[in-house]
């Protein structure tokens, strides 16, 4: 399965603590799986479903997962029905990762191509403090030219009338391929300041 980079790190909200809490962090994360019984179940007539790859039954798989603040008594409680339960590492998301600083800007990683392999895509910030649409300044992604040659293309300053497409986003600005994620990532951070070449028509 595809995810794209800002499926990784946009549309995610944040669990708030109250607006005084003095240290903003969840010190406890458990999570409990049981077996629950649907209404009405016990009775003649049981709940099913027809269609085949559907799980639906008397009883259903369920999964709890709460989180707790002890610094201003926060509790969350989040359950649902026959959720997937994956557990990976941040080597394998890109998120949960640090950004790493390359020139004046800060990379953020996207998932790798192939585990152990580099990511194919960074989301591009002039800060480290985080990525948000607001802080988003750029995009870095890898693809192949006609010839095979592995090249790095980069958008920056999102726009949505934008005159450019990199990946899924709209860009003010647009790199040609670049060799390197070094040169992609200093290209970023000059695009404002780089020359405008003129429109040529012939006539």
């Amino acid at each position: 399965m595809t995810t794209l980079i800002t499926d990784t790190y946009f549309g995610w909200d944040p669990l708030t603590h109250t607006a005084t809490c003095p240290n903003p962090t969840w010190d406890a994360a458990e999570v409990r799986r049981s077996e629950g019984v649907r209404p009405g179940s016990t009775a003649a007539e049981h709940h099913t479903c027809t269609h085949a790859i559907c799980t639906h039954a008397d009883t259903f798989g369920r999964v709890e997962l709460r989180l707790l603040c002890r610094d201003c008594d926060t509790v969350y409680v989040i359950s649902g029905e026959a959720l997937t339960e994956v557990c990976t590492h941040t080597s394998l998301t890109g998120w949960g990762q640090p950004p790493a600083r390359v020139g004046e800007v800060w990379l953020w990683p996207g998932r790798p191509s192939i585990p152990g392999g580099e990511p194919r895509e960074y989301l591009v910030t002039r800060q480290a403090a985080t990525v948000t649409r607001e802080t988003l300044y750029g995009l870095i992604t890898r693809y192949r030219d006609a010839a095979g040659t592995p090249l790095w293309i980069a958008g920056a300053v999102p726009d949505p009338d934008g005159a450019h497409q990199v990946s899924i986003l709209r860009w003010r600005y647009a790199s040609r391929g670049l060799t390197t994620l070094k040169e992609a990532a200093a290209w970023v951070a000059d695009a404002e300041l780089a020359p405008v070449q003129p429109l040529v028509v012939a006539v």
